[in-house]
Parts: C-alpha cells; structure tokens; sequence
C-alpha cells in the first residue's frame, strides 16, 4: 500500500475523522431543517443570525444547500445581513426528511 494510502485508511480510523465525516451529512441536514420549518412558520427568510450555527463547518454547510439548490442566499436587509430562504426544492426534501430524521 502506497504510504498516502496508508496514511488516510490510519486517520479514517480515529474516532475524530469519523465524527467530522458523520458531520459533513448531519450538518446540512440540520441546517435545512431549521431553515424550512422557521421559514414555513414565518412565511419569511431566516436571518443568518437564527441559525445558531455549530460544529465543525456551519457555515461552509450553508454554501453546500446554496450550491445544491436547496435554499437560496438573500440580502437580509435592515434585520440582518444575510437571510436564507428554502426553495421549492428544499421545501420537498424538507418534508420527506422532518418526520423520518433524528436530527
């Protein structure tokens, strides 16, 4: 095995990597979540300072659901910097995730 090779499979196995993976799925998840059911309960985008943003990457998690047409970025205007609004598609996946999820 190639050292590189060696190397990844080592750290792979710590139980740190394992959690900063399992963070890379959960977070977004979260993510979403939070920003369908507040926005479905105010019928407004959600300031950027609601989403309690936690864990290894909150915010680069933010620019995944933006790139993966989920949510879409907003000015936030005299409330907040930047609000987050979920689209037609983020709204579907939101429902099909909030009753099966444990997050």
């Amino acid at each position: 095995m190639a050292a590189y090779a060696e190397f990844v499979e080592r750290i792979h196995r710590t139980d740190t990597m394992q959690e900063l993976v399992r963070s890379l799925d959960e977070e977004p998840a979260r993510l979403l979540l939070r920003i369908c059911a507040r926005y479905e309960d105010t019928g407004r985008a959600v300031a950027d300072h609601n989403l309690q943003l936690t864990g290894y990457f909150g915010e680069t998690m933010l620019r995944v659901l933006v790139r993966a047409g989920l949510i879409h970025r907003l000015s936030g205007g005299r409330s907040a910097l930047i609000a987050y609004e979920p689209t037609e598609d983020g709204l579907t996946m939101y429902h099909s995730m909030k009753d099966e999820t444990r997050l």
